[in-house]
């Protein structure tokens, strides 16, 4: 921690300390809160201006809704960012879908240990024997066996005629599983499209009409957005990505089948709202129960792999610990979307909970962006912030090195072009033509080889939906190498052709 900083929250911890022994106990924890807030303020813009984020907005929430909350920058509109603006959460929607199955579990319309192929018969993932293992409960706790990998199969598709949840499904059944279910822990938005299914095929209507009813509503979420109609009426503005360095407001791309496992939103009081539902332990706040104190249990409790029982970090919908002190008791969650990122801590020893969500963000530069909602959590929860940024060496190395490609391939292609105009003025080697075709043809495939690679990986949409700069540059640079190929071939067969041309007037003085 900087000298500055280290001064600045040690005469805040001892103004603090000469108020807890001066002024009765309530009004000297009154006094110490704003101390909190404003080292909270200070680290998160120093953290925005550090990243570049256009709009930030977050609050520090007790179960009665938020008791500090603050707004900055602007949205994807050019609009000043308010505590009304709409944001996209990305996985945070997780721990509110799985809330919303577990009101199903209460009522006795679903069971944790529900086979998923008794609700999705043609539900086939790594073939018959392996689905018909597959429980809601695998499903909740990622631990169906669904690969990380196959993620980007089923996710993130912008287009209006897109797939139900059930069909996307399909996507899935040539995937390898990593083992049986319940035997293997693997982070996947994939499983959290399959609850969505799962719940339209219990509930006979849409995920989002579900979510509505059982969540959204009683715990007074009335501005969230969960699918593409709220959307639209929410006037959700364009998230930023970051373009060769500089952000850019071009993430408007929304999945309207996606609320489940990412494509969830709404304004700061909504996700404040869902913040406090939690911190309330599942109580609405007229003070009915939404979850029942086992489901909050449930939900809350890491989930163990069979047969060794090692942890997975996670339970339904949360994840549980796996942070250093002062947050190794926190319930967390974080969140991406193209353009937009959130973030969730719960502190229950504290009763207080942390939310923020920003109109930025890059799969490359993800740890830089989320630094500040992990920083600005652990001065909540009394620790010390970070004291610097994480580096961005991964995205500066990608998108320069990258575009540098690119560029020396436009100019190597340029050059092969005046090559093949350009006529000799003496015979050539063609063993030395041959052997330089090849070098070039090797070092213009390269490129290409390398966008085959990125778009087998992730598929050509996903990696212009979450790399654009990237996507772009490597496609210049496939581009360019193609016709790099194309003229240099060309170049060796014309100059063969003009040396033999040139070799023949001399074959015939020889001769004559």
């Amino acid at each position: 921690m900087p000298t500055r900083q280290r001064l600045r929250r040690a005469a805040a911890l001892s103004l603090a300390l000469l108020l807890s022994l001066l002024l009765p106990a309530p009004l000297a924890s009154a006094a110490a809160a704003p101390t909190v807030y404003s080292e909270l303020d200070a680290f998160i813009r120093e953290r925005m201006n550090a990243t570049g984020t256009p709009g930030l907005s977050y609050a520090v929430v007790s179960p009665d809704g938020p008791v500090h909350e603050r707004s900055w920058g602007r949205d994807g509109h050019g609009a000043t960012v308010t505590a009304d603006t709409p944001f996209l959460w990305g996985s945070v929607a997780k721990p509110i879908t799985a809330t919303a199955v577990m009101t199903l579990v209460q009522k006795g319309r679903l069971a944790l240990d529900d086979r998923v192929v008794d609700h999705l018969p043609d539900f086939r993932f790594g073939g018959h024997e392996h689905a018909s293992k597959v429980t809601v409960r695998h499903l909740l706790a990622h631990t169906s066996g669904i690969p990380a990998s196959a993620t980007f199969k089923v996710t993130d598709c912008h287009d209006p005629e897109c797939l139900p949840p059930a069909e996307r499904a399909a996507a899935l059944n040539d995937v390898a599983p990593l083992g049986a279910p319940g035997t293997k822990y693997a982070y996947t938005s994939a499983n959290y499209l399959l609850l969505a299914a799962v719940v339209e095929a219990v509930t006979q209507g849409p995920y989002s009409d579900y979510l509505r009813t059982s969540v959204l509503g009683p715990a007074g979420m009335n501005g969230a957005v969960a699918d593409g109609s709220s959307a639209r009426a929410q006037h959700l503005p364009p998230g930023h990505q970051v373009m060769w360095g500089m952000p850019a407001a071009i993430a408007d791309g929304y999945d309207g089948h996606g609320a489940a496992y990412g494509y969830t939103g709404g304004d700061l009081h909504d996700l404040a709202a869902f913040a406090a539902l939690q911190l309330r332990s599942g109580k609405a706040p007229n003070g009915e129960r939404i979850l029942s104190e086992e489901s909050v249990r449930l939900m809350r409790t890491e989930g163990a792999l069979r047969p060794t029982g090692e942890g997975t970090g996670y339970g339904f919908g949360w994840r549980v610990g796996g942070l250093k002190a002062p947050l190794d008791r926190a319930i967390w969650h974080t969140g991406a979307s193209p353009g937009y990122s959130a973030m969730l801590f719960l502190l229950p020893e504290q009763n207080q909970a942390l939310v923020l969500q920003q109109n930025l963000h890059g799969l490359l530069q993800d740890e830089t962006i989320m630094d500040v909602g992990f920083g600005a959590a652990r001065i909540l929860a009394g620790g010390d912030a970070p004291a610097g940024p994480p580096s961005t060496w991964l995205y500066d190395v990608t998108i320069w090195g990258t575009t540098a490609l690119a560029v020396l391939m436009l100019l190597t292609a340029a050059h092969s072009a005046r090559v093949l105009i350009r006529r000799p003025t003496r015979p050539t080697s063609q063993a030395r033509d041959f052997a330089t075709t090849a070098l070039w043809v090797m070092a213009g495939a390269v490129p290409g080889t390398l966008l085959a690679i990125l778009a087998n990986l992730l598929g050509a949409d996903q990696a212009r939906i979450w790399f654009p700069d990237v996507f772009i540059a490597a496609c210049v640079a496939a581009g360019a190498g193609a016709a790099l190929v194309a003229l240099r071939l060309a170049s060796t067969i014309v100059m063969i052709r003009r040396s033999r041309s040139w070799r023949a007037p001399s074959r015939q003085r020889e001769t004559g």
